[in-house]
């Protein structure tokens, strides 16, 4: 447990960008938790899927908080959450289970290439106008299932909620990006929650895990990061009807840019 409270900023910046962007804070927590389970020399051969299942368990508090500043805000579209949750499950559990079939190094370059790809996406991402429901597009079931499938699919395999797919998703059928955000949180949580739970089942009888796990999430980065990011993702929700979005996703871009290199990089140096 001598590692527990360094994990306690990295929940505060976690929360933040999971308020600030309905991003979960995933995005975050995976990259950062890679570098501190190098530091205290964790097993290489489960490190990655540990970063990836503790990185889902601590997104749920996290998510929830979001959540629930954004609905204060009425920023969370509840018919698309519903419309989406049986299929969000369901690509969620599909997707530990696809990642406890791959090799740390092959989801580590494929969490790389992805990070760049939606820092990209931020970065050049500008806001829309918020436009009442009732001018929205109802997608189909079907979209509703691909869309939701896909989403939690690939997202359980990187360890992050979803927000990055579903807010351009949402946006696509007239959102708003304040809301879209605000959705893109409640979609989080049973995202993470499926993909949390097939973690914990496929890393269960793993012998390399390290003490104090419970399958592939590390119990004490999952106790210090919840500890700051459930209070700090409600701030960052706050932050994200009251700032400058446009500056912000794009700083927040450079920085996941600089992370995902990075990680790229030390997997395949």
């Amino acid at each position: 447990m001598t590692d527990f409270f360094m994990y306690l900023p990295l929940g505060v910046f976690a929360g933040l960008c999971a308020g600030l962007f309905g991003v979960g804070g995933g995005i975050v927590i995976v990259p950062f938790l890679l570098l501190a389970f190098e530091f205290f020399a964790k097993d290489p051969e489960v490190m990655m899927h540990m970063a990836v299942g503790t990185s889902l368990a601590c997104v749920v508090p996290t998510a929830m908080s979001s959540t629930w500043g954004h609905h204060r805000k009425q920023a969370v579209m509840w018919p698309w959450v519903k419309s989406l949750l049986p299929f969000l499950i369901l690509g969620g559990l599909l997707g530990g289970w696809t990642a406890d079939q791959l090799p740390g190094d092959a989801l580590a370059i494929m969490l790389g290439t992805f990070l760049i790809l939606m820092a990209f996406q931020l970065f050049i991402k500008t806001d829309r106008p918020m436009i009442e429901a009732k001018d929205m597009q109802m997608p189909s079931l079907l979209t509703f299932g691909i869309a939701g499938t896909g989403m939690g699919w690939i997202s359980a395999m990187m360890g992050i909620a979803g927000g990055a797919l579903a807010v351009p998703f949402m946006a696509a059928f007239g959102s708003g990006v304040r809301r879209a955000v605000g959705t893109s949180a409640a979609i989080g949580v049973p995202v993470a929650a499926s993909g949390a739970i097939s973690f914990v089942i496929t890393g269960f009888d793993h012998p390399s895990r390290p003490e104090l796990s419970f399958g592939y999430v590390y119990l004490p980065a999952f106790l210090g990061i919840v500890l700051t990011s459930t209070f700090f993702a409600r701030v960052g929700a706050r932050l994200a009807h009251a700032l400058d979005q446009r500056l912000l996703q794009r700083l927040f871009a450079c920085f996941l840019a600089i992370l995902s290199i990075r990680l790229i990089w030390n997997t395949v140096a």
